[in-house]
């Protein structure tokens, strides 16, 4: 009895194992297959094998006798929602960027991979860039593929804070980040906080309650010169944490989540989100490190 439960085990291991794409028509048949579940083509342009056409996010081509690992677009035609998707070892995974939900899940999927891949930053910003004014252009607004929430000016909505009140709050974060007790730091020490916004709206005013948005701040007096950032939302204070991978993927989600909600325009979003990167990572790219990414 034993050894045949072995062997229908085994069975079992060995026909639930995912397929192993190595063939650009093993690729095509799998992006077809997902697409026609998802609801992204139809039942006769799944019949016929049409519907898509795989590109490239740099070179704009395939070579179909060699897949390279990298991150490919999908074009489904005009006025037509735009995918894209991770080709590694011979595995892919699916960036799902139609509904914000989904994109918000593909962005931190994309992060990962592209962190594990250890490109430079202004390679991990362009992707990051790319499925931003993806989503927000051709799979929000199709007909016109501009994001209308960058046709207005921005409003600007006062919060519940001054900014002595915010200075108090980022003195409570680096006593908690350098493990200090509060009571214990000086006074004075909030007249060595800089605090600004990430806005084209230079200046704070002191006497008046600060605007909703996203701030840097620094201490002056320490030996570590980068700025660290929080988001201002009415009432609320949210810190953005920069110590790890892990943590700055969850800041990045926590911009996009912000400026979802406040309907900003996604240039701004990703201004900001540029802010962040040239604060954790170092500028390292060669001239030509494209050439080899698909």
């Amino acid at each position: 009895m034993n050894k045949y439960f072995i062997i229908v085990l085994l069975f079992l291991v060995t026909c639930c194992k995912s397929q192993s794409i190595t063939t650009f028509s093993q690729l095509e048949n799998n992006i077809r297959e997902t697409l026609f579940q998802k609801g992204y083509i139809s039942q006769n342009e799944y019949s016929q094998k049409k519907g898509f056409t795989i590109y490239g996010t740099y070179q704009r081509k395939v070579d179909e006798k060699k897949l390279r690992n990298g991150i490919y677009d999908l074009y489904l035609g005009n006025h037509s929602p735009q995918f894209k998707f991770i080709y590694e070892r011979n595995k892919i995974i699916f960036l799902d960027i139609y509904s914000f939900k989904n994109f918000l899940e593909s962005m931190r999927t994309q992060m990962v991979y592209l962190f594990e891949q250890r490109y430079c930053r202004e390679i991990i910003v362009d992707y990051v860039k790319r499925l931003i004014r993806t989503h927000y252009s051709f799979n929000r607004n199709p007909r016109d593929l501009f994001n209308k929430n960058c046709e207005f000016r921005e409003k600007r909505i006062p919060s519940t804070f001054y900014l002595n009140e915010i200075k108090s709050k980022i003195i409570t974060e680096i006593a908690q980040k350098e493990d200090l007790k509060e009571e214990n730091l000086q006074l004075e020490k909030i007249e060595n906080i800089a605090v600004s916004e990430l806005s084209v709206y230079f200046g704070i005013n002191e006497k008046e309650k600060l605007e909703e948005g996203i701030y840097s701040y620094v201490n002056i007096n320490s030996s570590v010169s980068n700025n660290s950032y929080f988001i201002l939302n009415g009432n609320d204070i949210k810190f953005l944490k920069m110590d790890s991978d892990e943590s700055f993927i969850k800041s990045i989600q926590e911009i996009i989540l912000f400026g979802e909600d406040k309907n900003i325009c996604s240039e701004k979003t990703i201004w900001c989100i540029e802010q962040l990167f040239s604060n954790y990572m170092e500028n390292s790219c060669l001239s030509k490190v494209t050439k080899d990414l698909p």
